[in-house]
């Protein structure tokens, strides 16, 4: 058998004013967590850089290898790659509506250019000289890179990486796997779409902090 308490005719609740004090509470909580949320997003967030880097960028060998002439540039990238997850800085800012920005990558890439691991210094029998590979793979797009010289994959003992030597004649560009724009290289394939997997993890820091 039921019962009708009759009270519910009684209770008279102003449901505006009901969700303004949730709203300002839930705000109190937030405002409250921000510098903790801070912390915690950089790490997870630049945890999720990294694999995407280390699952996205290629490895460099081979051919590609020789033509770049940088022996060690594979063991470069990972350095570069730690770097950029390290960098990784979100800022959250209070107000009617909490603000969040995140920064991974420079527009222009100059984080990146200025890291000693992206030039290669090298000395050989025909000079000295500075390369900027990573200005090239990043930004150099199919243009020429080098004016006068190209590459030929005759094995020498000259050779930086022992795959091959630059020749006069021609002109030398980027390999066109590794040929990249600002808006389009090695870097922006291997975070394409990480924008989703960082909403995963704001929504999942917000509902740790409201339980």
């Amino acid at each position: 058998m039921e019962e009708d308490l009759g009270m519910a005719s009684n209770i008279k609740i102003n449901n505006k004013d009901l969700l303004k004090d949730v709203d300002k509470e839930l705000k109190k909580l937030i405002n409250k967590n921000i510098p903790k949320m801070q912390r915690i997003l950089n790490e997870k967030i630049g945890d999720i850089v990294f694999q995407r880097l280390v699952n996205g960028l290629p490895i460099i060998q081979g051919n590609d290898l020789a033509e770049i002439g940088v022996p060690d540039i594979n063991s470069r990238l990972i350095s570069i790659m730690q770097t950029i997850s390290k960098n990784v800085r979100i800022k959250i800012s209070p107000g009617k509506q909490l603000r969040m920005t995140i920064n991974i990558i420079e527009e222009d890439y100059s984080d990146i250019l200025s890291l000693p691991e992206s030039v290669y210094a090298y000395t050989s029998s025909r000079g000295s000289g500075v390369l900027e590979w990573v200005k090239w793979i990043l930004l150099g797009g199919s243009g020429t890179i080098i004016g006068g010289f190209d590459f030929s994959p005759v094995p020498s003992p000259f050779s930086r990486t022992g795959g091959g030597l630059m020749v006069a004649g021609g002109g030398w560009s980027v390999p066109s796997n590794l040929a990249g724009t600002s808006q389009n290289n090695i870097l922006t394939r291997a975070l394409d779409n990480i924008e989703k997997d960082i909403k995963i993890i704001v929504s999942q820091e917000l509902q740790r902090i409201l339980k």
